[in-house]
């Protein structure tokens, strides 16, 4: 008979559950067998949306460091796809009951609406979504979250997360940016109006918490971006009177996409500012240069009401972001963050 422990798990809201594993088997995959969907996405140790916290004795498995370094290894922190237990573990999950999928994976059909260059190698897609298997044609989702996409006839999938609000219509819009030599960016590269592409989700844990009044900032890398945007165009919809501001960080500045959905933002929520950091700016660039990781120690150093901060970018950039504000005296539950490693394929 194989061996087989009961975990704990604690949700962000207090939820508590119970699963079934043995050190064969990882969290996520156990999750899965017991009607569970955490959220996660390469299931490879890569992308970091399965972070967690655990205690007790288990295996990690191999990982980017980027995502998951030492210092958090020994603190306790996990992926939960790379987390094999070898006794029974209390695990602490940073997000609501709510994120937690309960059966399957939405899958949907959708025909692309409009798949158009908007920036130096990043793409606009805006997706029509089908019918859901409940017969529901909307795209409703928690601004944050992800969708993956799959190339026809294969088994080829990647997560991009969703720029837009939730909405009736099954509007679905996505900033990709496409890798030299990548199997999906030569794909997107190629695609049309009326082409049709298989949908999963939405997905994932990322997302605005609840915690009052707080100052809310945001901070980008590159196509990290998208879901902040989500974010700040639900809190204008909304009407949300929170003092919010957006950095977003970019190498040139042909990569800079998004100031129109930025401007609108800013007309709509009088609350709200946001700013360009190009790194390897021309000489005729007359906005900030660096990153946003520059400003921000002064910033919080500075600022009267201590802010959430919200992060989305590459795995260096959100450690980078955590020391700073782990420097500046903010507990870490301050920190809501969403980091990628972007795929060569």
């Amino acid at each position: 008979m194989s061996t087989s422990y009961t975990h704990s798990l604690t949700t962000s809201d207090g939820t508590h559950l119970t699963l079934q594993g043995g050190p064969e088997t990882s969290i996520i995959e156990a999750a899965e067998e017991a009607g569970m969907l955490l959220p996660s996405s390469c299931r490879a140790g890569n992308c970091g949306a399965c972070h967690a916290h655990a205690e007790g004795q288990y295996r990690l498995g191999d990982h980017a460091k980027t995502v998951l370094d030492d210092e958090a290894e020994v603190a306790g922190d996990v992926l939960l796809c790379r987390t094999y237990p070898e006794g029974p573990l209390n695990i602490r999950l940073p997000y609501e009951q709510g994120r937690i999928i309960s059966g399957k994976i939405p899958e949907r059909r959708a025909t692309v609406k409009m798949c158009e260059e908007t920036a130096e190698d990043t793409i606009h897609l805006a997706l029509e979504l089908g019918p859901g298997e409940d017969g529901a044609l909307g795209c409703e989702f928690d601004p944050g979250q992800f969708l993956e996409l799959t190339i026809p006839g294969t088994a080829t999938r990647r997560s991009y997360s969703l720029a837009n609000c939730p909405n009736w219509d099954g509007t679905a819009e996505l900033f990709i940016k496409l890798r030299e030599g990548g199997e999906f960016s030569e794909f997107l590269g190629g695609v049309s109006a009326g082409q049709e592409i298989d949908v999963r989700g939405p997905q994932g844990a990322f997302g605005i918490r609840d915690t009052g009044i707080r100052p809310r900032w945001f901070i980008a890398g590159g196509t990290g971006l998208s879901p902040l945007l989500s974010m700040l165009r639900h809190m204008a919809d909304w009407g949300e009177s929170h003092p919010a501001e957006l950095w977003f960080g970019v190498q040139t500045e042909e990569e800079i996409f998004g100031t129109d959905v930025m401007e609108d933002i800013a007309a709509s929520m009088p609350g709200f500012r946001y700013e360009v950091f190009v790194g390897e700016p021309t000489k005729g660039w007359t906005g900030a240069v660096g990153t946003p990781l520059d400003r921000l120690a002064t910033e919080l150093a500075e600022s009267p009401a201590p802010p959430d901060i919200y992060v989305c970018g590459p795995p260096g950039m959100v450690s980078a972001t955590k020391k700073i504000v782990e420097q500046a005296g903010l507990p870490e539950e301050r920190v809501i963050v969403e980091s990628f490693a972007p795929s060569s394929s």
